[in-house]
């Protein structure tokens, strides 16, 4: 079962994106990219996404050894549910790859979020 925070399910404001194909589409040329100081957004506009985003979280091995980017990953997981559970991003049918940049680690969480939000909020 999904994690709850805030009476709100985590599985109805993203999902994860599992399928080589679609992650692959993000990487390629009909993916585009939004760029904040400590992360990188790249998006497609697609037409079957259910929830309002799947998202997968590419964090290179540049960034640190394994408990290190399990904890970026962490970081980054729930500064997107803090988001998305304000309400203010009423956009959907995206798919998502957040890429990390090394310093995320060390973010104060509060401008993690503020990166996350802003990044969000650049999507057309």
């Amino acid at each position: 079962m999904p994690l709850k925070a805030g009476g709100v399910k985590r599985s109805r404001l993203y999902t994860s994106l599992k399928l080589k194909k679609n992650i692959d589409r993000l990487f390629a040329k009909e993916g585009r990219k939004i760029f904040e100081k400590s992360l990188m957004l790249r998006y497609y506009r697609s037409k079957s996404v259910n929830p309002p985003f799947q998202v997968v979280f590419a964090v290179s091995q540049r960034l640190g050894d394994a408990h290190q980017r399990n904890r970026i990953k962490r970081r980054l997981r729930e500064a997107l549910l803090a988001v998305l559970q304000e309400g203010r991003i009423t956009k959907h049918g995206f798919e998502l790859a957040i890429l990390p940049k090394k310093d995320v680690a060390d973010l104060p969480f509060l401008r993690l979020c503020d990166e996350v939000r802003r990044a969000l909020s650049k999507l057309p």
